[in-house]
Parts: C-alpha cells; structure tokens; sequence
C-alpha cells in the first residue's frame, strides 16, 4: 500500500479530499478503534462540500483537517499510531484545536499536558439493536402504540431496500420534510443546503461507500428512508432518518424497521449527535441509549 500514502503529501503540505483518497482513508481508520460517527467514511466522504477536508500526513499518520463552513478549522483525531504526542503538537501547532476527539484517544494523552473540554452537543447516542427492534417494557409503550397506529391506519404499507435508484423519490420527501421545518431557527438555509448536498453525495456514491437502507412506501411514495454504514464489527452508524412529517407513528415504525431488518446483523446503532437541538435530544432520549459517546476538544496548552 505504499503507493497509496504518495497520494497524500507530508505535512504542511495540504490536498483537498477527492474520491481517488477514499482507499487511503478507508486504510487507516480501519488501524484505530472507532465508536463514533466522525470517524466514519462516509461522514468524511458524503459532507465534504460543508466541511471542506484537507489531508496531510504527519508521522506517517493520515491526519484530516476541517474547515466547517459556520466555524473556525480544527483537525480530527490522527488516524494510526505513530508518535501520537508528537503528531498532535504539529496540529494544534497549525490549528490551535483537534475536535470531536473520542474519549478513548483524548485518555491516551499526557493528562498533564492536555485539559480536553466536553462538547455535549457533538455526543453520539448508541443503543441495543435487539432492543429497538422488539421495543419490549413498560419504558417503551408510547413508542408501541404509535406504531399500532401507524399500522392501524396504513396496513397496505410497503418497504423496498433503499438504492441509488430511490435517489429522486427520496430526495423529494426530504424537500417536504425540510419545508416543514423551515421556520425553526434550527434548521436554516444552510443546514438545507448541506443535508441536500450530503443526500445527493450519499446516493450518487452508494455502492461505492457500501451505504445500506430502506424505504417505507405508502401508495408507492418514499414516506420515509434511512441510511446508513458500518462503523465498526459491531455498530451501524445512522447517517440519514426522514420521514413525511404527516404521518403519524411513521418515525417510531421506521427505526423499528431499520434494526429489525436493514440491520439485524449489527448489535448497536449509533444514531449520531443532537448538535445542542433540544427537540433532537428530547426525541434520543425518549429511545433510552445504552451508551453516550461523548467528545472532546483539545487546544494548544498555552
């Protein structure tokens, strides 16, 4: 693989994410431990017109640079292992700041070097598969009896597995759902313009970025769709969840679909961060995660 690391120059010099990089990223995240969202291909691949990545190679570590449309540059954790100390040095050195650091990396660290600060917004929420997929318990009732709703009132409902194909019918519910949303200070034109440059990549990249999903039809229209892709052995990562903000009980059968069919096979999905949106959270909570990811970030010591 060592024709793959010239792909990526030395540090400081810089080049922008293209699709010829995606092996070598693929590469090295596979050689650390990964239990959150930002260390997933696809999230690199599929935001990259929001985010802007740069790579660069430090210490024969493949570091990703950030450069988030709404906030100043930082570096995500270096991927591998080599002269880690000193590899961070060199980014805060460049950047003042390595964001959504997993808490497994920023324990790696001097602690009498680094004060990492918790970011509980960018947290990710992980729960039991099975759990999901059954929705057994009294902690569970509400979600129960939406979904008998739904199917009360929609028992001729269909489910397809999401493909590039689906890419027209499902991006013209997402414009639906965000017309719904468009007057919550949320959800502003910006957070349009990247979720829909993000879906676009996602379906024109779809096999090539091994992303999986479904669809549930009613009439034959997509009312709802989710995608996601592997994280680790154990974890599916949830990129996308859109459902017709009119139908009742949708959301709750929708997820319930997702883990006790697209992604039976995995023991936990990670259905990312609630990006400090107090209904984003509410509705997380309201599934009772297993576990909290929590992330951290680290600046330069002064």
């Amino acid at each position: 693989m060592q024709w793959l690391k010239n792909m990526v120059p030395e540090y400081p010099q810089f080049k922008d994410l293209d699709i010829k990089d995606w092996e070598i990223l693929a590469e090295h995240l596979s050689k650390i431990k990964r239990t959150i969202c930002e260390l997933v291909l696809a999230n690199i691949v599929i935001w990259k017109d929001f985010d802007c990545p740069k790579l660069t190679m430090v210490n024969q570590n493949l570091c990703v640079l950030i450069n988030p449309l709404n906030e100043l540059s930082y570096f995500l954790e270096p991927l591998g292992h080599n002269k880690i100390e000193e590899t961070v040095k060199i980014c805060l050195s460049h950047t003042k700041r390595i964001s959504r650091a997993s808490e497994s990396f920023v324990s790696s660290l001097p602690k009498n070097l680094y004060h990492p600060t918790c970011l509980p917004g960018q947290y990710d929420y992980v729960y039991s598969i099975p759990e999901l997929a059954q929705l057994s318990g009294k902690k569970f009732d509400a979600k129960r009896n939406h979904i008998k709703k739904f199917l009360s009132r929609y028992p001729d409902h269909g489910f397809v597995n999401l493909t590039a194909e689906n890419k027209d019918k499902a991006i013209r519910l997402f414009e639906k759902w965000f017309e719904s949303k468009k007057d919550s200070r949320s959800f502003s034109k910006m957070a349009y313009v990247a979720q829909k440059s993000a879906l676009d990549s996602a379906f024109d990249n779809f096999n090539e970025l091994k992303l999986a999903g479904g669809a549930i039809l009613i009439k034959e229209e997509i009312k709802s769709f989710y995608i996601g892709s592997k994280l680790n052995n154990d974890t599916i990562d949830l990129h996308f969840h859109y459902c017709d903000p009119n139908t009742a009980g949708l959301s709750q059968f929708s997820l319930q679909k997702a883990c006790s069919d697209s992604f039976s096979s995995y023991k936990y999905i990670n259905l990312e961060q609630d990006i400090g949106i107090a209904g984003l959270r509410k509705s997380k909570l309201s599934y009772h995660p297993l576990k909290i990811e929590k992330k951290f970030e680290i600046k330069r010591p002064l």
